[in-house]
């Protein structure tokens, strides 16, 4: 040793310099093979950065561990692999976002999503959750009938549920002068001042529209179907009419009648056996055209003005009320006036209704009052009405009855709101309808569907409200 270090006291400067690299590269060596070489802050910073902070992975480790598996004294092995896993998961999170993105991979996804995820109810949106909303207002609606079978609808309260707006599609921006109902599909065409007739196939939830009609220069002031469905009748303040046909997609003008000597043909009618178009004229005429020729055949007068008119449902017989008071009852096979009456009480007429199984008379006035009589009971000139209807404060503008002769609806298009519908036979109004929650707005038209399940009305904001009568299981 001290031979050694006295040979190193007589090295030369470079004999010195590489002994120390040759010390120095041992060194390192060692540091690899052997003990690891201290690590200053700048390499514990760049670990953190890159591998995450030891601590906080343990914690995280600790979070997700289930009560059973605390017990569990894991290996080296799994540490390693839970380690790796949510490496990878940080990898994952801050992988970059994709320069394009695929519509059709987004609908897989979705699809994938909806297929597989199960949420509770009152977690999904209203569309999610509709069908089973409805299954449970259905059931809550109709337990009455686990208990006890009735057919007939009961008085005192109405089941209506409000459906979204028929129209809500296309709303018109126009007084809805006419909504009705197709005759054999569930259509319905709403038609306005705006020149336009809107059909739509009523589903009540989306009630998607099917087309629109547009007849230029012509604002629609009366629109309905014919009785086999094919057609749509439109009239307004001209002196011709125009009729939609449904089949061959075309709008077809009929032009000016000679010999009627009328500035407007606006207000019609047609008879349930589909022969007669009839033509509301001014003092007191009615212009029966017929319905496949479109030609003029008869014409009918009363006195004083016509304000409504309506048939039995074999077409053979049609009333007329005007503002004379009177009920005129015309036969149309011989196309004479056979009897006639005063309504009860009524100074100026303003609607009409015949009841679908020909049992009932309804007669509306400009004061409100609504008559309803026994069609048995008219053969005196001033026959008693089994009720009167006295719920209206303004005239009531539209009486109708629905398909099983249950309910009689009245509206008035002088205010808002005037909407009742009268039980029959007990000739009773349902109380609860329209509630505080019902903003109908003032109604200008009504149909009932063909079985009765809806009613609609149009609005003068071109609103077609629809509701579900509840009791009556089909359109």
């Amino acid at each position: 040793m001290l031979r050694r270090a006295v040979k190193r006291s007589h090295e030369t400067g470079a004999a010195k310099t590489k002994r120390h690299k040759d010390e120095k590269k041992q060194g390192k060596i060692q540091g690899v093979l052997g003990e690891k070489p201290k690590k200053d802050e700048a390499d514990k910073t760049l670990e953190r950065l890159v591998m995450g902070d030891t601590g906080e992975l343990m914690e995280r480790l600790q979070s997700v561990e289930s009560p059973k598996s605390k017990s569990f004294i894991k290996d080296e092995s799994d540490i390693k692999s839970e380690e790796d896993n949510l490496a990878d998961e940080d990898d994952a999170d801050k992988a970059p976002a994709p320069v394009w993105q695929d519509d059709d991979d987004d609908e897989k996804i979705g699809f994938r999503v909806s297929s597989t995820a199960q949420y509770p109810t009152w977690a999904k949106m209203s569309w999610e959750r509709e069908g089973q909303d409805e299954e449970r207002d259905e059931l809550l609606t109709s337990t009455r009938t686990y208990l006890v079978d009735s057919p007939t609808l009961t008085k005192g309260l109405i089941q209506m549920k409000k459906c979204t707006d028929a129209n809500a599609e296309c709303p018109s921006k126009c007084k809805l002068r006419s909504v009705e109902f197709h005759p054999n599909a569930q259509v319905l065409l709403a038609a306005g001042t705006n020149q336009t007739v809107n059909l739509f196939q009523i589903d009540g939830k989306q009630n998607a529209k099917i087309q629109s009609v547009f007849v230029e220069k012509f604002p629609i002031f009366s629109a309905h179907f014919t009785t086999d469905g094919h057609q749509v009748i439109m009239g307004s303040k001209h002196r011709s009419f125009y009729y939609y046909d449904m089949m061959g997609g075309r709008v077809v003008n009929v032009p000016v009648i000679k010999g009627l000597e009328e500035t407007s043909m606006k207000d019609f009618s047609l008879s349930p056996d589909g022969k007669f178009i009839v033509f509301h004229g001014s003092y007191g005429r009615m212009h029966l055209i017929s319905a496949q020729s479109k030609e003029w055949i008869s014409t009918l007068s009363m006195n004083g003005s016509v304000a409504a008119i309506d048939f039995t449902s074999d077409g053979q017989t049609m009333y007329s009320i005007g503002n004379d008071g009177e009920v005129y009852v015309w036969d149309l096979n011989t196309r004479s006036c056979v009897h006639r009456f005063v309504d009860d009480g009524c100074i100026d007429g303003t609607s009409i209704a015949v009841s679908k199984n020909n049992q009932y008379l309804a007669t509306g006035s400009y004061s409100g009052v609504v008559n309803i009589y026994n069609r048995n009971n008219l053969s005196d000139k001033r026959p008693t009405p089994l009720k009167s209807i006295m719920n209206l404060t303004t005239p009531c503008t539209k009486a109708l009855f629905n398909s099983t002769t249950e309910i009689l609806a009245l509206s008035s298009n002088y205010t808002e709101s005037a909407v009742k519908f009268v039980h029959l036979p007990s000739m009773t109004v349902f109380s609860n309808f329209p509630g505080k929650e019902d903003k109908l707005n003032t109604v200008s038209s009504l149909d009932f569907s063909l079985n009765s399940g809806y009613v609609c009305m149009g609005t003068d904001r071109g609103q077609a409200l629809l509701y579900r009568l509840q009791h009556y299981a089909n359109y």
